[in-house]
Parts: structure tokens; sequence; C-alpha cells
């Protein structure tokens, strides 16, 4: 009976979202989730399932990136939407959520979660997940009051991959999430590429790791990945008509920019007064710098871009 009525409240939340299922049975399964020997049997998802018939490309890594890991994040997936294909990614902070802000600003993104479709996570990309759902997919394996638990992200990532023709690594230390999803890929038989950083990070480690070994090819850009894919890159719209930042700020984003205004603060100023901590913070400054939103000036402080 316990079992029934779980089903029965799913089947409720899926009535009351709007959410949809794919089975993998369904002729509009994925192929290449199909020829995976453990692809997810269900699908829950919200948005565009046409997305599933484009080529696509995996942009991952750390959740706590550096400013340029998530600044080449955010260019990288720009670059290979712009050519047509559609960036996967996992809707985690730091290098997901820069790829998904880049994909967004030039074609479609879809997020597979580790929770169910009720259950975002982290909660500050809700809104985000909203502006993807409008041109892409936000998709999970999960039941739709599934908690974010630590044991379902590994098995998202299979899906990640899994959906893609290869996997970019933007920036990951040498024991990580996206290292076990690039260890995943290569068994997957997908392509697998790694943007170049800093020796003196640890936060590369895993990126040089696999570029040394051979494992992965080294790209610098997204003319990389296309030259290596066979297809062409394309030229950069000088204003995207698809990417609205303020749609997707979160309470928090919006209370950063209400406080800076016209005056330059430093981090720890804008701590104290959003009473946000700090490492929450650094990532929220971050997304709003890469959104042309906010300068970031020499010694951490910033400024509200006016335009």
């Amino acid at each position: 009976w316990e079992e029934q009525d779980f089903w029965k409240r799913d089947f409720a939340l899926i009535e009351q979202t709007g959410a949809k299922v794919l089975s993998c049975v369904d002729p509009a399964y994925p192929d290449r989730l199909s020829a995976l020997p453990d692809g997810p049997v269900v699908l829950y998802y919200f948005g565009q399932l046409d997305c599933l018939k484009q080529d696509a490309v995996a942009i991952i890594g750390t959740r706590d990136p550096s400013h340029y890991g998530a600044e080449q994040a955010q260019r990288m997936a720009g670059g290979c939407a712009r050519a047509g294909y559609v960036v996967v990614s996992g809707l985690a902070r730091g290098v997901d959520t820069a790829a998904h802000r880049g994909a967004l600003s030039e074609g479609r993104t879809i997020a597979v979660i580790g929770s169910g479709l009720t259950q975002i996570y982290p909660k500050d990309n809700a809104p985000l997940a909203r502006q993807i759902v409008a041109s892409g997919l936000v998709m999970s394996e999960f039941p739709m009051a599934t908690p974010p638990d630590r044991q379902n992200f590994p098995q998202r990532n299979r899906i990640v991959s899994g959906l893609s023709q290869a996997v970019i690594l933007i920036e990951a230390p040498s024991k990580s999430g996206a290292m076990l999803t690039m260890e995943r890929a290569a068994k997957q038989g997908r392509a697998r590429y790694c943007l170049p950083g800093r020796v003196d990070m640890d936060s590369f480690e895993g990126n040089h790791a696999l570029i040394k070994s051979g494992e992965a090819h080294l790209v610098c850009g997204p003319e990389d990945v296309c030259a290596r894919l066979g297809k062409e890159p394309a030229a950069a719209k000088r204003k995207s008509q698809h990417f609205q930042p303020s749609l997707f700020l979160s309470d928090e984003e919006e209370h950063i920019l209400n406080l800076l205004g016209g005056e330059e603060l430093g981090a720890d100023q804008i701590a104290g007064r959003t009473r946000l901590p700090i490492a929450k913070l650094n990532v929220l400054l971050m997304g709003l710098v890469l959104n042309q939103m906010i300068k970031e000036y020499p010694g951490k402080l910033y400024k509200k871009v006016v335009v």
C-alpha cells in the first residue's frame, strides 16, 4: 500500500505541475540513452522535447570555479550553442550555472538534475530553471518529490554524458564528481575535451592530468570543439534575442543589485549588509559579473553597471 500511495502522489504532482514523462519505449526517447546498458527507464521533464533531436555537448566542472573558469564555461557554452549544439549540464552552482547561462545567450540548453522536478537544487537556480524551460529542457529520472541526496548526483551524471557527443571539462580538481563523469564518458565512448588552466591551481589538477595522460584532448575554445566534431563554428551575434538575465535573477541577486546602486562596495561590506555567507556571496557576485550586471574592480570592489 505504501508503494501504491507513493506512485499516486507522484502522479498527482505530475498533473499539478504540468510535467511530462518520457519512457524508454517511447519513439522520442534519445538513441544515445537507449544504447546505454544503464539508461534511465523514465525521464520526467519540463520544456521542449525537440531539444533531444539536436547534437549535444556536455559542459561540466567544479561547483567552486575560479573567475577564469566560470568565464570560460560561459564562453564555451555560448560558442557551442551558437554552432547548433544543445548544451547539457547539471544545474549545479559554479561551472554548470555558467554553462547554462552561456548557452541561453546563444541557443538552447538541457539541465539534468539530481532531484525531483519539484525539488530544484540549488534553490537559487529555480529562476534559471524556468528560463531554461522556455526553450530547452529541465529533466530528471527521479520521482517528482525526490530530495537532492548526495548519491543521486553520480547517478545523474551518466545521463549528462550519455546525452552528449562529447564532454568538455572546464575546471576540476583531481578528486571530484566532474572527474567521475569524465570516467563515465570514457566508458560510454564519448569524446572528452579539457580546457587548460593555471598549473599552480589545485582546481585544474583534474584537467591537466587528463591532458598529460592523453585521455582527453586540449581545447581552448568552442572553435576547437567544433573542429574536432566536424561542425562549422558560427560567428558571434551582436546581441542575443533570447537571453534576458533579469528574468532569472534570484531574490538575493536582486538584493545585491539594489544595494549597490551607483555605490562601489567591497565583498565584506556587501556580506555585512545582506547577511549572506561569504562563500555563497562570492558565487552570486561572480554570476552578476559574468552577466555584465556589475563590474569588479581591483581589491574585490563591485559596482552596478548602469546601462
